[in-house]
Formats: C-alpha cells, structure tokens, sequence
C-alpha cells in the first residue's frame, strides 16, 4: 500500500518541481535582464514598474499596473507568443487576434479580417460629401481595397469576412455626385505583390500604380505619359503590423522598398511639430522593426510640401496608405498638403478654411477601406 502511494505521489512531486522552476525562474530572469521600455514586436510602449502607494492600492491601480508590468515584461515574452502561434497552427487554428494566417504560392500571407460596418460607412461618406458640398474646387475621392478582396477563395473554411468589393460598390452608390469616385479594385486585383505578406498596407508597386492609375482616369496625365521615378531601394528584412498580431517562426519577411530619388522635395514642413526636411524620408526608421514608418516618420496633423515643380496646388485628406503614395503622387503638383484627420482635431482652421488660406485647386481623399469602415474622426471635416 505503501509503495502504491509513493508510486503516485512521485510524478506530483516532479510536477511541482518543474512547476516552482517554470515560475521562479521567470521571476528571476524578470529581475536580472532589466526592463524594456518599448516593444519593437508590438510597436508600443511597454508598462513600467507601479509606484506603489496607499491610494493605488486601495483603488486597485497598483494591483492592475502589477499586472500590466509583469505581462509586458515577461521573460522571453516574444519568442513564447511565436510559440503559442505556431502551436495553435498545428492544431488547424489559423485565426488569431484578427487575422488570418494563409499559404500563398508556398508562402504564409496575413489576411486582415474586415466585417463591413455598413452603419460607420454610410456616415463616415455622409461626411465626405457634406465637405465636398461646400467646394468649388475638384474633390476626387482614392478607395483602395485590402488584400482580402482578393483572398477570399484562399481563406480558411468557414472565415468570417466580408467582400469588400461589395462594401466598395455601397460606397459608390452612396457618394456625391461632386466627388470623382477612383476605387482601386480592378487594379490592384492585378498582384498580390501590391500588398505585404506580412503588413496591411500596400507596396511601393501597389501605390505606384493606384496613383499612375489615378492620374491617367482623372485626365491629368495623358495616355502615355509618364512622370514618375522608377528606380528603389530594398531592405529584405521587414515585418510588418499583421505579423505582430501572431508572430511565427513560419514567417517571410517582406521586402521593403522605397523610391529615395522621389522623396526629395523643395520643402517638407511638419507644421505642428515645427520640422523641416528635403525629404518625405525619416532614415531612423529605416533600422527599425517599422520601416513603413519611415515615410514622414508615422502619422501627423498636417504636412506641408513644396515640391519644386510645376502644377496645381492640392490638399490631401489621408490614411497612412497615402504616405507611401505621396512619393509619386507629389511628382504631379506644385505643392501639396496633408491632412489627417486623426490627429486634425480643434485646430486654429478648419479643413473648409485651409483650403481658402492655403489657396487649394484640388482636393483628393486617399483612404483605404478598412479605414473608412472603422475610423470615427471623418466628423471633424463638418
């Protein structure tokens, strides 16, 4: 009987034994390798240590800061969500945090799920429209679809995602006569090169041809005609916001390209920050996991550029799909100003005014529609 009961006690023993190590040493290597303060992998700030003091605890704040430390913290985080990805795969899970995971010419592709939210577009392009009203200038209107318009037939059995094409032609019938509609479907249903595998935005070819496609149906280049740069840089090793939502050692890096002869220009003004450069380029970024971000540096209010060229002066109302299309789309006017309306929020001047002030001859709206399906800040152009 004895025997019995050491034969069982034993295999609890050494699970508890491995247990303790598991939890101790994480503990331990939390305290000797030292905190991160950002997280190159999740493009974020990392949670500190709490302070600690008599109010937190008794609100609870400390206990929720503990725990939001130790979570970002965590020993080997990284390295154990690719695990955990990589696992849920084997066993057939290939939807995580939003994303799908799918083989593409023997490449693994993240496809961004999209449910349309036909309530926020239809205000979102209510907006658009009220603007374009109040204009006596062109107004044309950008529409780029994702890259699971054109993945619906790769996705998993039983994926959960609606057909942008159809939330695209929603938008068409919804949108203002004073608008120049310019969805981007036909073109950039041509190669799923034009996207990353591993990011949601498009590449220097897919922006390259939605802008040459845009300019040649608006009649501002003629047939044939051709004005861009065609020359880019690549960095081979990018991974991109899809990625971070379920990294994976199964993963292909992109390739990064970027047109530096084209990123000059006369001026580039960061107009809140109080920046001026020659270029659209921030190199700094270029070393960093967000290499997309190395077009202006991410996202601003608003961005002011003297191209040195010849042409109308246009204002840009954008997502970050514009900042990669900029590059060309630059090449066409005098000068250029972006808007974006995320972070435009009770500025001196509204966008109506701007244009007044700034002399504007032409509005173009380039958004991706992930973005006008979800985003809320479209009001403040009202």
């Amino acid at each position: 009987m004895e025997h019995k009961r050491n034969n069982r006690v034993l295999p609890d023993l050494i699970m508890l034994a491995v247990f303790a190590v598991f939890i101790f040493g994480f503990a331990a290597a939390l305290l000797i390798k030292g905190d991160r303060e950002f997280s190159e992998t999740e493009n974020r700030n990392l949670a500190q240590k709490p302070n600690i003091s008599w109010e937190d605890i008794r609100d609870g704040k400390f206990s929720e800061g503990l725990e939001s430390y130790i979570s970002d913290q965590l020993f080997a985080k990284d390295q154990l969500v690719s695990l955990k990805t990589d696992i849920d795969r084997l066993l057939g899970k290939n939807y995580q945090n939003g994303v799908y995971l799918v083989k593409d010419g023997g490449k693994l592709r993240y496809v961004q799920r999209y449910k349309e939210n036909r309530e926020q577009l239809a205000q979102n392009v209510g907006c658009l429209n009220g603007f374009a009203e109040g204009l006596n200038i062109p107004a044309d209107f950008i529409l780029v679809p994702n890259a699971s318009a054109f993945m619906l037939d790769k996705l998993p059995a039983g994926a959960d995602c609606d057909d942008q094409r159809e939330s695209i032609e929603y938008v068409r019938s919804q949108l203002s006569g004073k608008i120049g509609f310019y969805p981007m479907t036909e073109i950039m249903s041509n190669n799923l090169d034009y996207y990353f595998k591993t990011d949601h935005h498009w590449t220097l070819e897919g922006a390259y041809a939605s802008v040459d496609g845009y300019l040649h149906q608006s009649g501002q280049l003629a047939s044939g005609e051709q004005t861009f740069c065609t020359s880019g840089t690549g960095i081979k090793d990018f991974y991109g916001t899809l990625y971070s939502k379920a990294p994976t050692a199964f993963a292909d890096p992109d390739e990064f390209v970027y047109d530096e002869k084209c990123c000059g220009a006369s001026s580039v003004e960061w107009v809140n920050e109080g920046k001026i450069s020659d270029s659209i380029l921030d190199r700094s970024f270029l070393e960093k996991k967000d290499k997309y971000a190395a077009y202006f540096g991410g996202n601003f209010a608003q961005i002011r550029i003297k191209t040195g060229h010849e042409g109308q002066r246009v204002l840009v109302l954008k997502d970050s799909y514009a900042n990669s299309a900029m590059q060309f789309l630059m090449q066409q006017y005098s000068e250029v100003t972006m808007i974006d309306l995320r972070y435009y929020h009770m500025q001196e001047k509204s966008v109506p005014e701007l244009c007044k002030e700034y002399g504007i001859d032409r509005v173009i709206m380039l958004y991706n529609l992930d973005f006008l399906n979800e985003d809320r800040n479209f009001i403040w152009l009202e």
